[in-house]
């Protein structure tokens, strides 16, 4: 793989453009991160709308039919299901840890097993999350391979 970057006071606007024969799993999780960089999500907060970047998002939780967006210092309400948020970023960062969260897996620093088979995360900002045992094995190849 080739990168090149061409710098100029000219350009007004950053632009990414990609060749290739076929995108291999490589390319795909590099155009992943890019997206996920690129890409904001609409939240809101007493009231305020506003759009938070996604990889300042910690992790996606459900309460009560409601979503709630986690991010470093504050918590955030949005209008998605989690079942939408998995369809639409699922292919980035993000991975389904339990039946009520969704976790960007760059925001976490260490995964240990727990007792039944769970196992627990350890995000970048102290927080620990629980894994269940069904979502393991998909999040520690997602995490591995992340």
């Amino acid at each position: 793989m080739k990168l090149f970057i061409e710098q100029n006071d000219l350009y007004t606007e950053t632009e990414i453009h990609i060749k290739c024969g076929i995108i291999d799993t490589e390319l795909q999780r590099i155009i992943d991160e890019i997206q996920t960089l690129t890409c904001s999500f609409p939240v809101s907060k007493d009231g305020a709308v506003c759009k938070l970047s996604l990889e300042n998002i910690f992790y996606f939780e459900s309460v009560d039919e409601k979503t709630f967006v986690y991010t470093q210092e504050d918590v955030y309400e949005c209008g998605y299901k989690l079942y939408e948020i998995e369809e639409k970023f699922g292919r980035h960062s993000f991975a389904r840890i339990s039946k009520s969260v969704i976790v960007n897996i760059r925001k976490i620093q260490q995964i240990k097993p727990q007792l039944n088979g769970r196992f627990e995360a350890l995000l970048d900002n102290g927080e620990h999350v629980i894994i269940n045992r069904h979502y393991v094995g998909s999040l520690k190849e997602k995490f591995v391979g992340g």
